[in-house]
């Protein structure tokens, strides 16, 4: 499943549907289909300059992400969710997952700190140990592949220790969909969305082509085609 979900994440990339779609035009320029075969081109070409363009990834972007919270409670644990970019040397850069995470520990706004993901559970663990939260406060879901068993996963074993509130900690384009899946847990949830690197785009030309708004395009492509697929499993 893990091998299948990898290639259609691929799949859902721009660049790669922009080379798909050169590929089907080659096959049409050897079939002799010149007009089909211009038309594939032009959508290819047109395609991968809008997805790589600052309005078209902002405007993506302005309808998924969660923005900063106002309010500022306290909840019985934080969870911060793997996925993001692990600091090198400075745990307490806020901007990250980590560091968000760590932030709330120091503030004091919970009395448990939980690590979700196969891939980074144990690193932040290491990390967090070593930035000074107790090892018997600290709870580590390592085997969760995805957002469903992070929630699911998560849930269990934040039930063991009585939790019922949480302050959630993931990127802001994710947040919606981590939020509902773990309030389909059954757990009360406080966002604390982490914000992309993705200003310099704001100062940009809206209409010329950008490495980081074409990456910005494809997480949101994907997220948005996650939000549908989580729907209909009932996962949200």
């Amino acid at each position: 499943m893990t091998f299948l979900t990898d290639i259609a994440t691929r799949l859902l990339h721009p660049a790669v549907q922009a080379l798909l779609l050169g590929l089907l035009c080659l096959g049409l320029v050897l079939g002799r289909r010149p007009k089909a075969a211009l038309a594939a081109a032009v959508v290819a070409v047109a395609w991968a300059w809008i997805a790589a363009t600052p309005a078209f990834a902002l405007a993506l972007r302005g309808r998924l992400a969660t923005p900063p919270q106002t309010a500022h409670p306290r909840a019985d644990a934080i969870v911060v969710l793997g996925g993001g970019v692990l600091p090198v040397r400075d745990w307490a850069r806020t901007r990250t997952r980590a560091g968000r995470g760590l932030a709330l520990w120091r503030e004091g706004r919970a009395s448990w700190v939980l690590v979700s993901g196969s891939d980074q559970a144990k690193p932040l663990a290491e990390g967090y140990a070593i930035s000074g939260i107790p090892a018997n406060r600290l709870l580590i879901d390592g085997a969760s592949d995805n957002t469903h068993e992070n929630a699911r996963d998560s849930a269990s074993l934040l039930a063991a220790h009585d939790v019922r509130s949480i302050l959630l900690v993931t990127s802001s384009i994710h947040m919606r969909r981590a939020a509902a899946s773990f309030r389909r847990q059954g757990l009360d949830v406080w966002p604390e969305p982490v914000p992309e690197a993705y200003g310099a785009m704001a100062g940009a030309p809206a209409w010329l082509p950008r490495r980081d708004a074409l990456t910005l395009s494809a997480r949101c492509l994907r997220e948005y085609v996650a939000l549908w697929v989580y729907h209909q499993r009932d996962w949200i």
